[in-house]
């Protein structure tokens, strides 16, 4: 067996705790308890304002983020125009043309 073995088997070897033990993990843990509650109520709290907060913020994020995509559509319908009407514009001009090379034969 090597020291290692040794060592490990020895830290592992169960102890009887020293006298009183039980009483200061007793004592420690009434102690605690006290000091807990800033700290529950600190969380309660900061639940209370994500629950109602939360649902307030993601609303004004929908609410960005559908203007933003209403000011995007807004301008691919302007670009969209704009090309149609220079489209319709050529088409204009090639009917006049073909009207004036009829009325010219």
């Amino acid at each position: 067996m090597s020291q290692f073995e040794r060592d490990l088997r020895e830290s592992l070897r169960p102890r009887q705790p020293p006298p009183g033990f039980a009483e200061g993990v007793l004592a420690r843990t009434r102690r605690s308890r006290g000091r807990r509650m800033p700290g529950l109520w600190f969380a309660a709290a900061a639940l209370l304002v994500v629950m109602i907060g939360g649902p307030a913020l993601w609303e004004q994020h929908r609410q960005r983020e559908g203007e933003k995509a209403k000011a995007q559509l807004i301008v691919a319908l302007r670009i969209t125009g704009s090309k149609l009407r220079s489209v319709q514009e050529r088409l204009e001009t090639i009917q006049q043309r073909a009207i004036q090379s009829q009325l010219n034969q």
